[in-house]
């Protein structure tokens, strides 16, 4: 394999400085088409004047100069996309290589010709590229744009590891093998055993990968079994598969913090597409206009809040109990139960609610609910043009009579509509926003239990809504009022284990011409209290069985918390180091003196813990980040962070302080340990 080895980097080394000179070259070229650009830019703007003057055949010029200049802008923007996909080729121009009729074809982002036109890198998308997908070598077909069938015999599949233009690794295999991590098993290495159990666990993964787009698939592994990485080759086998009808914007990503959103966030980087969308959970609420205003609380705000309070709410609006009750009271609400405000504007009652409610339960009262209200919807808004109208032409009256104003009619008209606007906003966000819909009021009634009630009431009379509070609402919204997004085709949710069925009901109705890809871990639960769990009788449901993450060590520690949780098929490293110490960041500071960590995360118990180590720390580790609850941006090699943000993260050494906080929360413990890949630590 040295020869292959060498030849492979000589290559690479080739591509590289090729895709260099035309990535200079286009550069110049984009400077001189730029300058073209102004240049026409300037002629027409001096002739624009004369235009008009019908001599001299000004008005053909100016005419025949337009296409010109949309040529040109359109070879700009042509050269500017060719410099920006040169640009990022050249850190990784290709990611895998097939020998098709004896011919090398090597497949990355997009297709580069070279000075002779021979392809030097095929698209991904482009037809050829698909016997790479195929998983196997032999007589395979490819099928071309007209439908010809075209037959070739593949004889090597081959995948490489590039990283800034540089070969670190690559090797032969019949599968696709797109996790890093066993990448390195296999490419590290010489043991046949390891290397036909790598082969097996990518060929489990390779089947869930493969599900076809019209299913729902619920994944179960533990912590270290590549959930994360099939989610990613998952996105881009669909988006390879069914290229012709799915795009980057059809397909969302919800995960479980913002933060996790950015560690995911390249999910495609060597195919050239654009990123997926992401959500949280939490941000679900902004597509929600009538939740304008109101403040709920984060889901890590509630995690800290329900560490020291009682939970009895929280479990009670997350229950299947009430999830079954909330799903019959909508059904009843039809007959009886909504309420309603009053349309107000100037301190007037335009429509009184009783009026909306007669309307709603009389005069539609034969129509589904959400008909029923966007019926209301139109004729709410039909008064408030009524009333612009209205408006708008008194502002006129004033402003033509008034001597300070001085201008054509309609001037005056656009005027007056603009101040009348303005002055109705209000009505109209209150119309746009439903907001004459007491949706606050509709869902307290839902809480049958007494006590419940009466703490629900309260905050939100603060306008102090709590976590749980946000997934019933929106459920009572997304089926009394009819929402959902159309657009989306497919949902990859991580840490499925996280969500209540209510969360997960909200989900799916949003989302309403998706499938779903879930995948999570039942012992990986983090919040305090647990989750109702996930009814899966319409999934297919998927196991898997080993995790190759952490080394054999530290995952045989995650057994002594759950027995026979994980299944290890690692390397061995060091033991994993139960410290007691005196000062944890005195200790910690030692620790780095003496050897410092490629990367480190130091997980503390609280917001608080982990502000005060911070502080301890930050000018003895260069580049150390106090990870906020607000962050959105993942990129550090040192952190620190409270338990509840470790969620999907993974490190080469782990510090857990304080861990004897954790005796009682035996699972939150079982995640933290899982982040750690190499080295462990627990202090107290």
């Amino acid at each position: 394999m040295g020869n292959e080895f060498e030849h492979e980097a000589g290559h690479l080394d080739f591509t590289v400085n090729f895709l260099k000179a035309y990535n200079a070259s286009l550069s110049k070229q984009l400077d001189m088409t730029s300058g073209d650009i102004l240049e026409t830019r300037k002629a027409l703007n001096d002739d624009v004047s004369n235009t008009f003057d019908f001599e001299d055949g000004n008005v053909m010029d100016f005419i025949s100069m337009v296409p010109e200049m949309r040529m040109t802008e359109m070879k700009f923007n042509y050269i500017e996309d060719m410099r920006e996909t040169t640009e990022r080729l050249m850190h990784k121009p290709y990611f895998g290589k097939l020998v098709v009729d004896g011919e090398p074809v090597y497949i990355g982002g997009a297709t580069i010709q070279d000075n002779e036109h021979n392809i030097l890198i095929y698209d991904w998308r482009t037809p050829i590229a698909s016997l790479f997908y195929e998983n196997r070598v032999g007589e395979l077909t490819y099928k071309i744009p007209d439908g010809t069938k075209i037959k070739t015999d593949v004889t090597l599949r081959r995948q490489f590891q590039i990283e800034d233009g540089k070969l670190l690794n690559m090797f032969d295999s019949d599968l696709y093998i797109g996790d890093e991590m066993l990448q390195q098993l296999i490419t590290d290495s010489s043991r046949s055993k390891l290397k036909n159990i790598v082969a097996t666990i990518q060929s489990e993964q390779n089947i869930i990968i493969r599900q076809p787009l019209n299913q729902d698939t619920l994944v179960y592994g533990p912590p270290g079994s590549g959930k994360t990485s099939l989610a990613m080759q998952r996105i881009a086998y669909l988006m390879f598969t069914y290229r012709d009808r799915l795009k980057a914007e059809n397909i969302m990503l919800m995960s479980p913090n913002e933060v996790f959103n950015d560690y995911v966030s390249d999910v495609l980087p060597e195919l050239g597409e654009d990123n997926v969308k992401n959500m949280t959970f939490y941000r679900m609420r902004n597509e929600f206009i009538y939740f304008n205003g109101r403040r709920f609380e984060s889901l890590a705000e509630n995690i800290q809040r329900l560490g020291h309070e009682d939970a009895s709410a929280y479990k009670y609006k997350t229950s299947v109990e009430y999830f079954s009750h909330l799903k019959q009271y909508i059904r009843e609400l039809g007959e009886y139960g909504m309420h309603f405000r009053d349309l107000k504007y100037g301190g007037k009652v335009l429509v009184p609610k009783e009026l909306i409610e007669r309307v709603f339960y009389e005069d539609l009262g034969a129509h589904p609910v959400p008909r029923r209200l966007h019926k209301i919807y139109e004729d709410l808004l039909d008064i408030y043009r009524r009333e612009l109208k209205q408006l708008t032409a008194e502002k006129f009256k004033a402003l033509d009579e008034s001597p300070e104003y001085i201008g054509e009619r309609e001037e005056l008209k656009k005027m007056a509509n603009d101040e009348a606007t303005k002055e109705l906003a209000a009505l109209h966000a209150q119309i746009r926003r439903f907001r004459f819909v007491q949706l606050e009021k509709v869902y307290v009634r839902s809480i049958a239990d007494k006590a419940v009630r009466r703490e629900t009431i309260e905050h939100i009379k603060r306008n102090d809504f709590k976590y749980e509070d946000l997934a019933p609402m929106l459920y009572l919204y997304i089926h009394i009022i009819g929402a959902g997004n159309k657009k989306i085709r497919h949902v990859i949710l991580d840490e499925v284990q996280d969500y209540s069925n209510i969360q997960y009901a909200v989900m799916k109705d949003y989302y309403r011409n998706a499938t779903f890809t879930s995948l999570g871990d039942k012992n990986q639960q983090i919040h305090p209290v647990g989750s109702a769990e996930l009814i899966a009788d319409d999934h297919h449901v998927m196991q898997l069985q080993k995790s190759y993450r952490s080394t054999n060590q530290i995952n045989d520690y995650l057994n002594t918390i759950v027995p026979g949780g994980i299944d290890s098929v690692s390397v061995d490293g060091q033991d994993v180091q139960f410290i007691d110490v005196e000062d944890e960041a005195a200790h910690i500071r030692s620790m780095v003196r003496e050897d410092m960590p490629e990367q480190m995360a130091i997980i503390t118990p609280s917001r608080e813990a982990a502000d005060r180590i911070f502080d301890e720390l930050k000018n003895d580790i260069p580049g150390l980040k106090n990870l906020q609850e607000v962050d959105t941006i993942y990129n550090q090699d040192y952190l620190v962070l409270p338990y509840y943000l470790s969620k999907g993260f993974e490190y080469n050494t782990v510090i857990i302080t304080e861990s004897s906080f954790y005796d009682d929360l035996p699972l939150v413990k079982y995640v933290l340990a899982s982040r750690a890949t190499r080295n462990l630590y627990l202090l107290d």
